[in-house]
């Protein structure tokens, strides 16, 4: 029988645990999130060698049960628990304004993920939860969509008469069949953090929106991109002369042409370009640039997950690599120091796997937060006959 236990888990319950389970081991390691444990198991456990590391223990009598829920979530007032219930919700949870009773009777909740709440239950949230994320408020009463919404004709169509409106982020509204008179005249109103109106709707859109909300109106026709987008040449075209990105924007050597034809460009992320179309950008006539330019030397790749240098691969691009973003890169024991810093570059690049001579050279050119090392897999020592390795989303000894 192995001598070690180690646990690795996200949520522990040692609820049930007895002496001689205990006792068959010289040493038992515990890494979780959630250790759910009762005062007869902390004295138990204040007598053996056991090592926890947690973010949160929690006490719970044995009648108590876990109820765990992942993913979107809606919480309603129908959410009521059946018996004595511990609620763990890992992902964004919404909850509505008939949901107080409901929260009121769980012993407590663990939430891993955004938390939306109405006003009035935020101190009821505050007492039965522990939170690992943001919690947003949002007035009684409003209809709530979703963080980034959009306003076109057919939210306007479907519109009810005198309601709030709330995003917890953003609205936008640059669709050219949008009525804003219309929508205006049914008595709507909007609550959110910064509004995107198009130039025609904002006179009758703007007046919607609560004091406190920044507003930027954009030309008719702007095309607008609520995530990261990486363009070529090609797909560059299809967003016409005026576009807006709220992510970064990354783009390809050949996208020359298509920004000469651009008129306004406003990007809320970082900008990535290659190095030789730093004329073309300067040249739009109407930019917005929030964030920072990033000029690439040589051939920039992007979003790659996983992607191996070796000596063949930088000579095919004599003027260098640039990694944007690529999540898993391996270097060849076959590059050498002098390769790393005369030829690559690295942006936001996950995890960078390199033989030890390399490291030194990969964070001189690595750029943002990287994990720099040896192969893990590669480096592993061979399992330990006398330990009993448990590895699982939740486990109960």
């Amino acid at each position: 029988m192995a001598k070690k236990l180690t646990i690795d888990t996200m949520f522990c319950d040692l609820r049930k645990v007895q002496e001689e389970t205990l006792a068959q081991y010289e040493s038992i390691e515990v890494d979780a999130m959630m250790v759910v444990v009762t005062p007869r198991v902390r004295e138990l456990l204040a007598r053996y060698p056991i090592q926890i590391d947690c973010m949160n223990t929690i006490d719970l009598d044995d009648e108590t049960t876990l109820n765990t829920i992942n993913g979107k979530t809606l919480f309603t007032g129908r959410n009521t628990p059946n018996g004595r219930q511990f609620l763990i919700v890992n992902g964004m949870m919404t909850i509505t304004p008939d949901a107080g009773d409901a929260l009121r009777q769980y012993m407590g909740l663990l939430i891993n993920g955004m938390v939306y709440c109405p006003d009035s239950l935020a101190t009821v949230l505050a007492s039965k939860a522990m939170m690992n994320g943001k919690v947003e408020t949002y007035p009684d009463g409003a209809v709530v969509l979703k963080n980034n919404a959009v306003i076109d004709r057919a939210f306007a169509l479907r519109a009810e008469e005198g309601r709030l409106y709330w995003a917890g982020k953003r609205l936008i509204a640059v669709d050219s069949d949008l009525d804003g008179a219309a929508l205006a005249a049914k008595g709507v109103r909007f609550s959110t953090q910064e509004a995107y109106l198009s130039e025609s709707l904002a006179e009758d859109l703007a007046p919607l929106f609560d004091a406190d909300t920044r507003l930027v109106i954009l030309p008719d026709g702007t095309a607008v991109e609520q995530d990261d987008l990486t363009l070529s040449g090609v797909s560059l075209r299809r967003f016409g002369d005026s576009l807006l990105v709220l992510g970064d924007l990354r783009l390809t050597e050949d996208c020359a042409e298509p920004l000469s034809n651009l008129e306004y460009l406003q990007v809320e992320g970082d900008v990535y370009l290659p190095e030789s179309l730093a004329d073309a950008l300067d040249a739009i006539p109407d930019t917005i640039l929030d964030g920072e330019v990033h000029y690439l030397p040589g051939k920039p790749l992007y979003d790659k997950m996983e992607l191996t240098v070796d000596k063949a691969l930088l000579d095919a691009f004599p003027d260098g690599l640039t990694l944007v973003d690529c999540k898993n890169v391996t270097l060849d024991d076959s590059l050498t120091p002098a390769d790393v810093l005369d030829h690559l570059a690295f942006y936001n690049c996950k995890s960078i796997c390199c033989p030890d001579g390399l490291q030194s050279a990969v964070r001189a050119v690595a750029v943002g937060p990287v994990s720099i090392g040896r192969d893990e897999q590669a480096d592993a020592a061979p399992a330990d006959p006398d330990t009993q390795h448990i590895e699982a989303m939740s486990y109960t000894l």
